[in-house]
């Protein structure tokens, strides 16, 4: 299974262009060989572990909206790109 060179170096810059100006640099992965196989083919794609959310702690509605969330344990701070401390 071929991806389409997506994740190959393809040195095509197009960064967010609109979609019409990036054809080319598609077309251009598409004949980039680094992904004629798909090694991974057949694989899932992840599995995860997710504990059931115990109804404790609760926000009341007003609070919930404004923090995003109506479980206190699910508040935690923004920390930026990456979530780790700078």
């Amino acid at each position: 299974m071929r991806r389409g060179g997506y994740g190959c170096q393809t040195g095509c810059q197009t960064g967010c262009q609109a979609m019409s100006s990036v054809k080319p640099c598609v077309q251009q992965a598409q004949k980039n060989d680094c992904a004629k196989e798909d090694r991974i083919f057949g694989m899932p794609i992840a599995m995860a572990y997710v504990p059931w959310q115990k109804w404790c702690d609760l926000y009341d509605a007003e609070k919930g909206f404004a923090k995003g969330t109506i479980f206190q344990e699910l508040d935690k701070p923004f920390k930026g790109m990456g979530g780790c401390c700078r």
